[in-house]
C-alpha cells in the first residue's frame, strides 16, 4: 500500500547538499492525488516568484501499473501538464509495474500493449526499464530528470518488476496467478542478483557485501525499536496536524467586509479605463460602461458584485485564483474578467492592475474536466491559505464528475490528515427552463457530508449576499486560516454565480457600501 499520510523533511545527499522533500497526503482512491500534487507544486512555484519558466519545484508521481492504465484522472492530469493555468514544468512519473493489479492480470485490466501507453497522448517519452538492474534504473532516472529540466515536459519511467508477496497480509497471489508466482518463488531477489554482479566484476568483496547487509539490518532493527518505544509514550500531535476546527474561535464581526468609496472607485476605474489602442467588442463596451453606472445608481448586479469582492481582496493583499470551464468570460456572458481585443485578439485583464509581488489575480479557462480540475485547485489552496482559490463548474450539477475529490479530500482531509483547505466551489444554476441537468447544484449531497465545521454550504440570493462572503472568505483565511473551513457552494437563481463561506451581513459604516 502506498503511504497515505503526508510528510515533509530535508534530504541530505552524501555530498552534503540538501533539498526539501514532501509527500502529499493521499487516499486509497487510486490516482486521485495526481492533480492535487500538481496544484500543490504550482502554488509553491507561484510563491517563489520565479516566473512560469522557473519551475524550481519538481513534482514526482508514483503510480501502480493497473491504476495508471485504468483511472481516467491520469489522462486528465496529463492533459493539464502543458496548459497555461496548470503548468508545473514537467512531472516525473514512476510506474511501479508489478504486472498484476491486486488479483487482476494485465489481459483483463487494459487494452493497450503497455500500462504507460496513455502517456503517449502528450508525446511524453516513456522509459521501460528492468527493475532487476539497479544501475539501469538509476541511469533512466537521470535521463528522465534531464529531459524534464531541458524541455519542461512530463516524462514516464515504466519500472518493470514484480510483487513477491500478496497485496496485503491476507492475500495469496498464487490463487489467481499460479504460473507467475511459480517463477517469482524460484527467483532470487534484486539485492542478491546485484550483490553477485558487484562481486563478480570485482567492485566489492564478499566480506564487504556481508558487512553492508549487517549494517542495513541493524538500521532496520534500530528503526523498529524506536517506533516500539515511541508507541509507549504519550501521544503528541504531529507537527503537520492542526487543532480541531471547533477549537479555533473566530467571529464574522471581527472581519469587516465593507469597502470604502475610494476602494470602490479604484475597482470601477479598472473596468472603464482600457489600454490605449485596445478595441473592445462593440457589444461589450456598453456592458463595461454600465458597471460604472451601477455604482452611481446603487444597482450592482452579480458580476459587478463579484468584481468588487475580487478587486478589494487584491487591494488588501490577498491573492485571488479563479479557474473553471469558461470562467474568464463566464458561462452566462456575465463576468468578462478577461477582455479580448476585437482587432488583434490580445488579452487584457483589468483586475491585474492590483497585482503586487505574490498577490496576483489569476483567472484561467480550464480544460473540460471536473475531477482533475477541482483536485488541482484543492492542492493549490492547501499551500496558499492566504489566497481566495475558486473552482467554478460550467453549471452547478457538473460538479458530479468531481465527487471523488469532494469525498476523499475536501470533506474529510482535515479529519484524516489534519490538512486544511479553503477552496471555494462556485456552482451556478438557475430555474430558467434549461432542463434538469442545469437546474441543480446537488446541494443535498454537500449537506450529507457536512460535519465538524468541515465545510459550509451557502445559497446567496442577491449580489450583496455574494459580495460579502467573498470578501469574508479572503479576510478570515488570511487572518487565521478560517479554522479549516472549506467553502462549498450551491447557487443562485437566474444563472447567478455563487460563492460562500459563513454568511455575515450587517449595517455598514458611513462612507462604506
Amino acid at each position: 500500500m502506498k503511504y497515505h499520510l503526508g510528510a515533509a523533511g530535508t534530504f541530505t545527499a552524501p555530498s552534503g547538499n540538501t533539498i526539501t522533500a514532501s509527500v502529499v497526503a493521499n487516499p486509497s482512491h487510486l490516482e486521485a492525488v495526481d492533480p492535487v500534487l500538481e496544484g500543490v507544486v504550482r502554488a509553491k512555484q507561484d510563491l517563489l516568484e520565479r516566473g512560469e519558466e522557473g519551475f524550481t519545484v519538481l513534482p514526482v508521481l508514483v503510480h501502480g501499473d493497473a491504476a495508471f492504465a485504468g483511472q481516467g484522472v491520469v489522462a486528465e492530469t496529463l492533459n493539464l501538464s502543458q496548459l497555461r493555468g496548470y503548468r508545473t514544468g514537467g512531472t516525473v512519473h514512476v510506474v511501479v509495474n508489478n504486472q498484476v493489479g491486486f488479483t487482476t492480470s494485465p489481459a483483463s485490466s487494459r487494452s493497450s500493449v503497455y500500462a504507460t501507453d496513455v502517456a503517449r497522448m502528450i508525446q511524453a517519452p516513456i522509459f521501460h526499464v528492468n527493475g532487476d538492474d539497479p544501475e539501469a534504473v538509476v541511469r533512466v532516472g537521470q535521463l528522465a530528470y534531464e529531459y524534464r529540466q531541458a524541455f519542461r515536459k512530463d516524462v514516464v519511467i515504466d519500472l518493470i518488476c514484480y510483487r513477491r508477496r500478496g497485496h496485503n497480509e491476507g492475500d495469496n497471489p498464487a490463487f489467481t496467478q499460479p504460473l507467475m508466482y511459480d517463477l517469482i518463488d524460484a527467483k532470487r531477489s534484486t539485492r542478491k542478483l546485484y550483490t553477485e554482479a558487484l562481486i563478480g566484476r570485482g567492485d566489492i568483496t564478499v566480506e564487504e557485501a556481508e558487512q553492508a547487509l549487517r549494517d542495513y539490518q541493524a538500521k532496520l532493527e534500530q528503526a523498529f525499536t524506536e517506533v516500539r518505544e515511541a508507541a509507549k509514550k504519550p501521544k503528541e500531535a504531529a507537527a503537520m496536524r492542526v487543532p480541531p476546527a471547533e477549537v479555533v474561535k473566530w467571529s464574522h464581526a471581527d472581519t469587516p467586509t465593507a469597502i470604502s468609496d475610494e476602494t470602490l472607485k479604484r475597482i470601477v476605474d479598472t473596468q472603464l479605463s482600457l489600454p490605449e489602442g485596445f478595441t473592445p467588442h462593440p457589444r461589450l463596451a456598453p456592458v463595461l460602461q454600465r458597471r460604472g453606472q451601477m455604482v452611481e445608481q446603487d444597482s450592482i448586479d452579480w458580476a459587478m458584485g463579484e468584481t468588487l469582492a475580487f478587486g478589494s481582496l487584491l487591494i488588501d493583499g490577498h491573492p485571488v485564483r479563479l479557474v473553471g470551464q469558461d470562467s474568464r468570460r463566464g458561462t452566462f456572458t456575465q463576468r468578462h474578467a478577461v477582455l479580448v481585443d476585437r482587432m488583434t485578439g490580445a488579452d487584457h485583464t483589468p483586475l491585474k492592475t492590483f497585482n503586487q509581488g505574490t498577490t496576483k489575480f489569476y483567472v484561467y479557462d480550464s480544460l473540460l474536466s471536473e475531477f482533475a480540475a477541482l483536485g488541482f485547485e484543492y492542492g493549490y489552496s492547501v499551500v496558499r491559505p492566504d489566497a481566495l482559490v475558486c473552482w467554478e463548474a460550467q453549471f452547478g450539477d457538473f460538479v458530479n464528475g468531481a465527487q471523488t475529490i469532494i469525498d476523499e479530500f475536501i470533506s474529510s482531509g482535515e479529519q484524516k490528515w489534519g490538512q486544511r483547505s479553503s477552496v471555494v466551489l462556485l456552482l451556478p444554476h438557475g430555474y430558467e427552463g434549461q432542463g434538469p441537468d442545469h437546474s441543480s447544484a446537488r446541494i443535498e449531497r454537500f449537506l450529507q457530508v457536512c460535519a465538524l465545521d468541515n465545510m459550509t454550504v451557502a445559497q446567496p440570493t442577491t449580489p450583496a449576499n455574494y459580495f460579502h462572503p467573498a470578501a469574508l472568505a479572503g479576510g478570515v483565511r488570511a487572518a487565521q486560516a478560517a479554522g479549516g473551513l472549506h467553502a462549498e457552494v450551491a447557487a443562485a437563481p437566474q444563472g447567478g454565480h455563487v460563492q460562500g463561506v459563513r454568511l455575515h451581513l450587517g449595517h455598514l459604516p458611513a462612507g462604506h457600501r
